[in-house]
């Protein structure tokens, strides 16, 4: 079932799902043209598997409409092993080491303070943020772009109720980058894991709370079957960005026209991914509450004046890491202030 099939089916939610069309796989065959004659191959890999209105399904729509906004010139095939790296990448803003840890402003803070998906766009668009991103991104062989999001306020998944602090102590819970650092403060243990360990561990029992994209990868990745408590922004309101990354030796061998086409491609589809996630989230919502009798609801008082304490300290200490992260971290913080400062 792909995004468009599940709201179809999952509320009546037709009137919404217009804009929700996605594709399974790649073009099999590589177009030519006739004024650009045979296209350029590149290998492409995502960071998840293959699953209908997943987060692989995203992925392989924009490499699709890559290929549709290059005119042909480029045509893209499956990376075949995941080991190799491939020509363009689309995955989460990665932080975790070998990479930068500053490299987190860019996908999203756990903090009350961060900067909204549409905000954390215009940051880097208008605020100098995609310049300090090249910048980090160059050490790791790689031009980055946003190229899609989880939208804001992200659901986490549990089996029982988390209502205070404590009820995180000992539990197993699938988290990334910063929010990992904020589950672990509060006394669990943080995993990362790809699709096919999460529903394994679900089913088996020995994850006990999880974080995984918005609400319909959520339910295709059948999460909230097992895990039936939600906590709407429980680790903060920003949501995780999701990047497309272009090796740099192909990044400069592209024409001009291909570069632009790729970052345009890449803007839609993020663009495309928070109108989505906002227009549809009260439908899909009430869907997910009634095919899986899920109970979803904001944090209570006190896991929020918990989790904003420790996101705030845990934002300070990446700051601190380096010149990098205190240069990004300037930034970040100016435009944020110029976007909520009253207007005289």
């Amino acid at each position: 079932m792909d995004r468009r099939d599940f709201l179809k089916t999952t509320g009546g939610l037709a009137a919404v799902a217009s804009g929700c069309a996605t594709s399974s796989a790649l073009a099999a065959s590589a177009r030519s043209d006739a004024t650009t004659g045979e296209p350029r191959t590149l290998t492409f890999a995502t960071a998840w598997a293959q699953n209908p209105a997943g987060f692989a399904d995203d992925a392989y729509r924009l490499a699709r409409q890559i290929e549709t906004a290059c005119g042909g010139s480029i045509a893209f095939t499956i990376n075949p092993s995941p080991a190799e790296r491939a020509d363009v990448t689309v995955g989460p803003v990665k932080s975790e080491p070998p990479r930068h840890p500053a490299l987190a402003y860019f996908s999203g803070l756990p903090s009350p303070d961060a900067l909204a998906p549409r905000d954390l766009d215009a940051w880097l668009t208008a605020g100098g943020g995609q310049e300090l991103w090249d910048d980090l991104a160059l050490a790791h062989g790689v031009k980055p772009f946003l190229a899609g999001h989880t939208g804001p306020s992200p659901v986490l998944w549990s089996k029982t109720p988390l209502t205070n602090p404590q009820d995180f102590a000992g539990l197993t819970i699938v988290a990334r980058g910063l929010d990992a650092e904020v589950v672990r403060a509060l006394g669990a243990t943080a995993i990362d894991a790809d699709e096919a360990a999460l529903a394994e561990r679900i089913a088996d029992g020995s994850i006990d709370a999880a974080m995984w994209g918005d609400l319909v990868h959520a339910s295709a990745a059948n999460i909230p079957a097992h895990l039936p408590y939600g906590i709407r922004g429980a680790l903060g309101s920003a949501g995780a960005a999701i990047a497309l990354e272009i090796d740099l030796a192909v990044w400069d061998t592209l024409l001009p026209a291909q570069q632009t086409a790729m970052a345009a491609a890449a803007g839609s589809q993020f663009k495309a991914r928070i109108a989505d996630a906002t227009a549809t989230q009260p439908a899909v919502e009430h869907a997910v509450r009634q095919r899986f009798a899920a109970v979803i609801e904001p944090p209570s008082p006190s896991l929020a004046a918990a989790v904003s304490r420790i996101a705030a300290a845990v934002v300070a200490h990446l700051a601190a890491q380096d010149a990098a992260s205190a240069r990004i971290d300037r930034s970040y913080s100016a435009f944020r202030r110029a976007m909520i400062a009253p207007i005289a």
